[in-house]
Formats: structure tokens, C-alpha cells, sequence
């Protein structure tokens, strides 16, 4: 068996392809190459290596069928690296990473242990201690005896190249993935620190119900479901502060224009607005709903129609076009909830009075009005906006009954302003993808254990998050291609591992067999399904 090489000519460009091919006698004596395996397109020097890895891979099982007094040792982790090392490759985020740290003369492979740190965050997110020691110890993987500084090192280059790495992991996607950049999707998140923290660790708001830690903030662009550009900034940092930073990023990094944002409300201010369009972006953005005088005269108008879920333009002025929105579900739960809350309020408030006036008749110590008023506004502190309390001889408190109203009329509505010429039912599906950028961020957090509690300097915490996205990118362009969630892949390829397996003093390393459903994923992610004999890592 040997490897040849395969070109092909398409609108005047040569693509080189791998295969591995066999010598065969034919009927008529002559000798002739039988196709073994297609390796598929190579794109770099590395392509060509992993195609002789292969070649070795196979050579090597056909030597150890014959082989036998064998002993099986511990198992290494397979099939997620297997399957998200060529989906990572395919994808072009390995030739970003090495063309970007081209210039780093080190003595370790800092695109491989990148990948490695992203690809642990599938099995056992923790510390990037702990990543050190799992690459180590149950991956298999084409690098080992791995330093723990070599991890630490790389998540600080990570940082350093950050802006060009995104660059040309975004440059990939774009000649791979073709991502619909006409549209992205921007919001942001918080995750506390159990300690201090590093300098960037600050008090703000916690998106965590944890305002008692301190914490940073994390925004993240995405575009067709994966995403492109990320940003950490100090806990303390103000939503709307950050778009500004987003915006450039689009603009000068990536080169990227005609592009619309769509945000939360949380990032909406006049003067994000203005730099938004000074830079030529458009916007869909939802806006505060008590905060203006114009957004609050606009939320109460009616939008008729029978759609349970429908869209009405309601004011245009200045090139912004403000969209009412109603989601009839929505609004009955709305309701329901605000009756709920009033009623449970008001029988609350009565019993307090009552504890309090009763305390005053007898003996003994009686509760103070500081205290009594304290305790009503914990009862009212969800519905500060229709309740009023005070002191008057007793406990007294109204029903703010214009704010009532209010409350009422723009339950299950959201007002969206924006620039584009999307008729309003579209702009309001293009809004409703956010939740896409929430899901994202719920699996950076749940599933890929985002906080980076164990680091104590900037450039560790930034270079921990950027493992994560990384980590996020690779999920997604997994579920893209397999068109499947990540669980049900993973579920499957979690399962295969390689034995360890000690012959006369010479370890060998047997996958186990694929299943049928391994197999599937593998076929629906286009991966070529690992050799049962693999070449040894070392």
C-alpha cells in the first residue's frame, strides 16, 4: 500500500486530493492500482501528514492480525477528538490558529493543544489545570507529555493573536461555511468569580442572580449560528458601552459592511443608535419598555389582526422605524401572572397590617413602623411599579392604578426601532433569533463550564473564555454539518474509545468496534472513520 497523489483542475485552480491505493494483478497479467481508501482534499503540509498517518494506521493493522498474547490496559478518549479534529480542519479554524502563531517560535504545538483545550471543554470541563491532565492522560492525540506552563502559555498567546485569529477563522468560515453575514446577532452575559478574581474581576450587574461576587463581562457576535467575534470586558462595564466596541470590531477586523445588528434592550441607548449609523450599520433593536416617554405612548396602541403573533409599524421618523409587536400567548400568561402578583401582594400587605396592629394592643414589644415598611416593600418588590406603600398610624398603602393600566396594556408586546426595510413581521422573526445567542450562552455556561474561576490574571481569564467560543464554534459547526444537536452526536461518539493494549512490552492502540449509530454520525459529519489499529501518539 502507498499514498498517491490526485490532482483535479476547476476554473483554473488545482485541487490536490489523497489516496491510499494497493498493487493488484489483474486477469490479464498486467498490474494495475486498486483504490484502498479516499482521503478526501488536501489543503496543507498537514493534510499530507495526517494522509501518512493513515497510510501507517493500515500498514500497521494488517501486521497485527497475526499478533497475539496480548494484555488490555486503560482506555483513551476517541471519537470526539477524532470526529472534532477533522470537523475543526475541514472548517479552516486549524490553518487560522497555525498561520496566526506562525511567528511564535516555541517549543510546543500551539494549535494542537488549542484544539485540545476546546475539545476537553466536550468531556470534562473544569480548570485548565485539569485540561492539562486529561490531554495527558485519557486523550488520544498525536502530542503528549504536555507541560502544564505549555497550556498556560498558549491561553496567553491566545489572547495576544485574538483579533487576528477571529479574522481568519471568520476568512475559513466564509470559503467553507458561507455564513449569511447580512445579519448579526449580538448580546451579552455575565459569569462571577468565587475569590477576587483577576483585575478585570469587578462588581456590576450578574446576569447570575450573584450581584454579592465579583465577575466579568462577556458579548458575543454571531452570525448563521456560530459565532464570529467575542469581547471580555471589566464586571462593572455598562450593556450598552460595549456595542460600540462590537460595531468596530465588524468594521475594521473583519472588513464587514451592510450589515445589521439585531441586540437586546439591554445595549439600547441614543448614542449607540447615532454611532450605528454613522458607522452605516442598520439595527433591529428592542427598546426599554418604561423607560421613554415615546416608547411607553407607543406600547399601549393596539394592533389588530387575528394572528396569535403579529407585527404593526407605529411610528417612522428620522430613518428609525419603531415596530409594536404582540405575542397573544404571551399576553394572557402576562396577565395571569400580573393578577397573581397583585392579589398575592395585597393579601401579604393585609396580614402585615394586621401582625403590627395587634402587636400595639397587648404587652410586650411591638413591631416598629422602620421595620413594618421594610418587610412591605420585600412583599411588593416585584411590583414597586403599581404599589405604593407608606406609614399613616398604621401600614397604608394604593394601588397605582394609571401604572396598573399600563402594566396591563403592554402585556405580551415589545417594541423593536429599527433602520432596516424589513416589512415588520420579518423584523420581529429577525429579532426572535436572539434567543439563539441566550442558547449559546446557556451552553457556554452549562455545558462548557465557562467560569474561569481558577485564574487569577487577565490574560488567563481572557484566553479561558476563548477556549470556550472556540469550544462553542466547534459544537455548532458539528450540529450544522451532522444536522443534529451536539448531544445526540457527542452521546455516540463519547462511547468510542481505543484500548491500550501491552504486547510483549510494545503498547498498541485498538479502537473499539463502531456502532451502527457511531457510524451514522460519522457518515452525516463526513468524517472517515478512524483505523482500527492507530498509529501510536508518541
Amino acid at each position: 500500500m502507498h499514498l498517491k497523489r490526485v490532482t483535479s483542475k476547476y476554473k483554473d485552480k488545482v485541487y490536490e486530493y489523497a489516496q491510499i491505493v494497493q498493487t493488484v494483478r489483474r486477469e490479464d497479467g498486467q498490474n494495475t492500482q486498486k483504490v484502498i481508501k479516499n482521503l478526501g482534499r488536501m489543503r496543507s503540509e498537514e493534510d499530507w501528514e495526517w494522509a501518512r498517518s493513515v497510510l501507517e494506521s493500515m500498514k500497521k493493522e494488517e501486521e497485527l492480525v497475526k499478533l497475539g498474547d496480548l494484555k488490555i490496559g486503560h482506555q483513551l478518549e476517541l471519537g470526539g477528538i477524532w470526529a472534532g479534529e477533522d470537523v475543526w480542519r475541514d472548517h479552516g479554524i486549524q490553518k487560522a490558529l497555525m498561520e496566526s502563531f506562525s511567528g511564535r517560535n516555541t517549543k510546543y504545538n500551539l494549535e494542537r493543544i488549542t484544539f485540545l483545550l476546546a475539545v476537553n471543554r466536550f468531556y470534562e470541563p473544569s480548570s485548565d489545570l485539569a485540561a492539562h491532565r486529561w490531554i495527558n492522560d485519557k486523550a488520544f492525540s498525536d502530542i503528549t507529555d504536555v507541560d502544564k506552563n505549555w497550556v498556560y502559555r498558549t491561553l496567553e498567546k491566545l489572547v495576544e493573536e485574538k483579533d487576528e485569529i477571529e479574522r481568519r477563522i471568520l476568512e475559513n468560515l466564509k470559503e467553507n461555511l458561507e455564513p449569511s453575514l447580512d445579519l448579526v446577532f449580538y448580546d451579552l452575559t455575565s459569569t462571577y468569580f468565587e475569590g477576587d478574581g483577576p483585575d478585570l474581576a469587578d462588581f456590576g450587574y450578574s446576569r447570575d442572580g450573584r450581584p454579592d461576587r465579583v465577575q466579568i463581562v462577556l458579548g458575543i457576535v454571531m452570525a448563521d449560528g456560530v459565532p464570529i467575534a467575542h469581547g471580555v470586558w471589566p464586571g462593572n462595564t455598562a450593556d450598552k458601552s460595549t456595542l460600540g466596541d462590537a460595531a468596530a470590531d465588524l468594521k475594521e477586523k473583519f472588513k464587514i459592511k451592510g450589515v445589521t445588528f439585531v441586540g437586546d434592550r439591554g445595549i439600547i441607548s441614543s448614542d449607540n443608535l447615532e454611532e450605528l449609523e454613522d458607522e452605516g450599520f442598520e439595527y433591529i433593536l428592542a427598546t426599554k419598555r418604561r423607560k421613554e416617554k415615546l416608547v411607553k405612548k407607543l406600547l399601549v396602541k393596539d394592533i389588530p389582526g387575528r394572528e396569535k403573533v403579529r407585527a404593526k409599524m407605529v411610528k417612522s421618523e428620522d430613518g428609525r422605524r419603531y415596530v409594536l409587536c404582540l405575542n397573544e400567548e404571551r399576553r394572557k400568561k402576562d396577565l395571569k401572572r400580573l393578577k397573581k402578583g397583585r392579589e398575592k401582594c395585597e393579601k401579604e400587605l393585609w396580614k402585615l397590617k394586621d401582625r403590627f396592629d395587634k402587636s400595639q394592643e397587648g404587652p410586650g414589644s411591638s413591631m416598629t413602623k422602620k421595620g413594618v415598611l421594610k418587610r412591605a416593600e420585600k412583599i411588593i418588590s416585584g411590583y414597586k411599579r403599581i404599589f405604593e406603600t407608606w406609614f399613616d398610624e398604621t401600614l397604608t398603602w394604593k394601588l397605582k392604578n394609571k401604572a396598573w393600566e399600563y402594566e396591563r396594556a403592554i402585556a405580551g408586546k415589545f417594541l423593536l426601532v429599527t433602520t432596516s426595510d424589513l416589512d415588520p413581521t420579518k423584523a420581529m422573526e429577525k429579532y426572535k433569533e436572539l434567543k439563539d445567542v441566550e442558547r449559546a450562552f446557556h451552553e457556554l455556561k452549562n455545558m462548557l463550564n465557562l467560569r474561569p474561576v481558577y485564574h487569577s490574571t487577565d490574560k488567563g481569564v481572557r484566553g479561558h473564555v476563548f477556549v470556550c467560543i472556540l469550544a462553542l464554534l466547534l459544537r455548532r459547526l458539528m450540529e450544522k454539518k451532522a444536522e443534529k444537536l451536539f448531544e445526540e452526536i457527542f452521546e455516540e461518539l463519547e462511547r468510542l474509545k481505543v484500548n491500550v493494549i501491552d504486547h510483549r512490552g510494545e503498547e498498541i492502540f485498538q479502537r473499539n468496534e463502531i456502532s451502527p449509530c457511531q457510524d451514522e454520525i460519522f457518515d452525516l459529519l463526513e468524517v472517515e472513520k478512524p483505523p482500527k489499529i492507530l498509529v501510536s501518539p508518541s
